[in-house]
């Protein structure tokens, strides 16, 4: 099964041959975020083998023929994602996030919540998700 990654260069790389005026949003963390969830939450495991190695997807835009922009900052969402839309042709839009930024349901089911604090106590990173998760709206999520 291919990875995102093989799925974005074969979709955009279409879309610019073609000229379809495709816009992509890539929620760029350095890692299989959702895999790293799944361990944690479903499996009560630490994450592991998540991290990838960091690829520039606005470069790889430009490189294939399309338009790339990367935003890092907050601030900065709403004039990219204006310049994006309203260019001709596909478009990658690299948003920059915290690799340690949880990715949980709307309402976790007690189990999710018990297996993540357990994995928690082995996953790599687990300073950086607590202070996250004591952040609101996630904090109210925990319970």
């Amino acid at each position: 099964m291919p990875n995102t990654a093989e799925i974005l260069v074969d979709t955009f790389s279409t879309a610019v041959r073609y000229r379809i005026p495709l816009k992509l949003l890539v929620i760029k963390n350095n890692m299989l975020n959702q895999i790293a969830w799944e361990q944690m939450m479903f499996l009560g495991n630490p994450q592991f083998a998540c991290e990838l190695q960091p690829i520039d997807f606005a470069l790889a835009a430009e490189a294939m023929g399309g338009i790339g922009y990367s935003v890092t900052r907050p601030e900065d969402v709403d004039g990219v994602l204006d310049a994006a839309f309203a260019a001709e042709g596909p478009v990658i839009i690299e948003a920059v996030v915290d690799a340690y930024e949880p990715m949980l349901p709307p309402r976790m089911p007690d189990e999710y919540r018990k297996n993540m604090l357990t994995a928690l106590r082995e996953t790599p990173g687990r300073k950086e998700i607590e202070a996250n998760l004591a952040r609101e709206p996630l904090k109210t999520m925990m319970g």
